[in-house]
């Protein structure tokens, strides 16, 4: 305990000399390893532009397109490429705020790192799905409020964050790709032929009259290399159709047969290849997709092709009055399909449910809209010209569907802000229905919270109920979580300002550490990569020039990210990450080296040190002997962070008290939660 009294004596000492001077100071950050979360490989994640691809695509074409871009990681087995601010690319993504609202971030670096051990295949109630690494942390609402739970935190039941909508960035695609087997002339494009004269169409970019011509292909037409032939029951859509084809410049003709359906049919090699301009190539069933024309079109486009689509294969369940059951809904054997229209709803703030639909031999998916808010979205924004689905939605509407599985478990939370506001159950809640029952399962409904906010005024004891009401947050279920072993690549994204991401499923990524929260808040620039695996920073990394203004001071510092430092290392550590034992020897006397190294930076090259301490765990198991020595022989002032306040088993009070004598500053720098308190402390103490 003396080492420690003595540690913070010189703080003290050292504190007027230090912090007079007026260059850059060098602040190391001291504390036990790190821990990453990343994505597997095929993951794909949304895009502002609309569209989405695999998160492995993403890196791959940061590192083919910037050859030359900076590898932050000294590691042989992970790279961490900056590409923020360069010309050859422009990645922007659709991100989550720390208020909950919807907003779009800028990529300032790729990540991939080989791996090989758990992963975990989350799976919700509203169909998403994604694979993550252990330590992936899910937006949760819990008992305690919103937090930031681990895919190794979360269970069955617990209720996770999914985008509710959002808008597409960057403007609107008008040019359309060069396809070689067309030649263009002037408005006509015609299929190059090398043993016969193909007729010309009218060429057509993308509006609303192609875009619900590419629904009705989707929908109802035979489509390969050389027709397209549209069949559907219906007299009016058959008739669209067959205009939409004149208007290309065909001969379109309806065929009928006896006891089928009649058929509407154009031969035209040349309109198959500019359907390709437009990414709707000829696919079976279950390979259809929605185009990338229509993933970045304006809202007008996309409406079109929503009702399009819903036109044919949509339907209306429960307008009968039925009390369960009422969905808007549309199914389809391509999942991909269903995915790309859920995509398009988030532009209008409908999210649908997708779900498997066993039929007969086949597997088809089926896209569910649910509850009445949902469905006066979607008939406002989408909607159908065929009357009797206009009649269904109407009477559906009308029905008030309002699941009650829509609910949150914050009852011990609210319960605890009507007491101190000392109010009566029906002053906050609105009336004693059902109130009993509400805490005995810990469980209230959206809409309850958000007729609640219509009356209770903003405030501290308000915050969470009025943060629930408004937001661009759906919250969904975990219903299964299967663990996976995982042999290969994992990858991850850092974003500017927001530091989260979106899944193409809507789920939110989060990642960052102290050094790197600090460099990224302050410069946009990550100090390196974060790792799943102990002592996985082995080399310290700098970042020079981080200026920090607060309350009217400045302080201009360097930040020395050092290896993780622990009162041991041991490569039985390594094995429980699946390593095998030589790796893991190796690895256990490269982090010995590691922490040899941030001594001799401790020694020779750092000016301050924050030292950062795992509030979940003894303090003093993490307080290097040595290092404390260091520090107290060469004066440098420290700051004490209290780290992983976000979790449930953190003790704040248990780390103070190994520092009585001076005050122990909580955060989470994974939440970047009381990061105000710790810049003004380095302000304070380094400005």
């Amino acid at each position: 305990m003396g080492l420690i009294t003595n540690l913070k004596d010189s703080i003290t000492r050292a504190a007027d000399r230090l912090f007079s001077e007026s260059e850059p100071k060098r602040i190391g950050i001291y504390g036990p390893p790190n821990a990453g979360k990343c994505l597997a490989a095929n993951e794909e994640i949304l895009l502002a532009d609309g569209t989405y691809r695999k998160i492995s695509d993403v890196f791959d074409s940061v590192a083919s397109e910037i050859p030359d871009a900076n590898d932050v990681s000294d590691e042989p087995h992970e790279t961490w490429l900056e590409c923020g601010d360069r010309d050859e690319i422009d990645l922007r993504i659709p991100a989550l705020s720390e208020d909950l609202e919807s907003t779009v971030g800028n990529v300032t670096h790729v990540f991939r790192q080989r791996y090989r051990g758990p992963m975990y295949k989350v799976e919700t109630r509203m169909g998403r799905e994604v694979t993550v690494s252990p330590e992936h942390p899910f937006v949760s609402i819990t008992k305690n409020g919103i937090e930031k739970l681990s895919a190794e935190e979360v269970s069955e039941g617990t209720s996770v964050a999914l985008l509710s909508s959002y808008s597409i960035s960057g403007g609107v695609r008008s040019q359309l790709p060069q396809n070689p087997n067309l030649r263009v002339d002037g408005g006509c494009v015609t299929y190059r032929s090398k043993y016969h004269n193909p007729a010309s169409i009218t060429s057509r970019g993308i509006d609303p009259d192609i875009a619900r011509f590419i629904a009705l292909t989707l929908s109802e037409a035979q489509h390969d290399e050389r027709f397209v032939a549209f069949s559907n029951e219906n007299d009016d859509l058959r008739t669209e159709y067959q205009q939409y084809l004149t208007q290309f410049g065909l001969d379109a003709k309806e065929y009928e047969y006896e006891n089928k359906t009649p058929v509407v049919r154009a031969n035209s090699r040349s309109l198959i290849e500019h359907l390709k301009r437009l990414d709707c190539p000829p696919a079976g069933s279950s390979d259809k997709y929605v185009p990338k024309s229509i993933l970045t079109a304006s809202d007008h486009t996309v409406r079109a092709f929503l009702r399009g689509i819903f036109d044919c294969e949509g339907s209306v369940q429960g307008a009968d009055g039925s009390s369960r059951g009422r969905y808007v809904t549309m199914s389809s054997a391509s999942r991909e399909l269903l995915v790309g229209i859920q995509i398009l709803l988030l532009r209008f703030g409908i999210v649908g449910k997708i779900r498997k639909k066993p039929h007969d031999d086949s597997t088809y998916y089926e896209l569910v809209i649910g509850r009445s808010e949902q469905h006066r979205l979607f008939r406002r924004f989408i909607g159908f010209d065929i009357d009797y689905k206009k009649e269904q939605l109407d009477r559906l509407c009308e029905a008030e569907s309002n699941a009650n599985i829509h609910t949150l478990p914050i009852m011990p939370l609210l319960e605890g802000s009507r007491e101190e506001l000392g109010m009566t159950q029906q002053e906050f809640y609105g009336d004693n229905k059902h109130v009993a029952r509400m805490r005995r399962r810990n469980r209230i409904t959206v809409d309850r919270i958000k007729d609640m906010a219509t009356w209770l005024p903003e405030g501290d004891k308000t915050r969470l109920i009025h943060r629930l009401a408004d937001n661009d947050v759906y919250w969904d279920e975990i219903v299964s979580i299967e663990q996976i072993d995982y042999d290969g690549y994992i990858y991850d994204l850092t974003v500017a300002d927001h530091h989260t991401f979106t899944t193409r499923d809507g789920l939110v990524v989060h990642n960052t550490t102290l050094a790197n929260r600090i460099a990224r808040d302050w410069t946009g620039d990550a100090v390196g990569p974060e790792s799943h695996i102990p002592h996985e920073t082995r080399r310290a990394r700098r970042k020079e020039g981080v200026e920090i203004e607060r309350n009217g001071r400045t302080v201009t510092i360097d930040i020395v990210d050092t290896p993780g430092v622990t009162t041991k290392v041991d490569y039985k550590e390594f094995l429980d990450h699946d390593m095998e034992k030589d790796d893991a020897v190796r690895r256990s006397r490269e982090a010995t080296e590691g922490v040899a190294e941030a001594m001799h930076w401790l020694r020779e090259d750092v000016d301050g040190v924050i030292y950062v301490l795992d509030s979940t765990e003894d303090p003093f198991t993490q307080v290097n002997t040595m290092l404390v020595g260091i520090i107290e022989s060469q004066d440098l002032p420290v700051l004490i962070l209290a780290n992983k306040t976000d979790l449930e088993e953190s003790q704040i009070q248990r780390v103070a008290n190994a520092f009585p004598q001076h005050e122990t500053i909580p955060l989470s720098a994974l939440e970047g939660s009381n990061m105000d308190e710790v810049y003004d402390k380095i302000a304070e103490k380094f400005g």
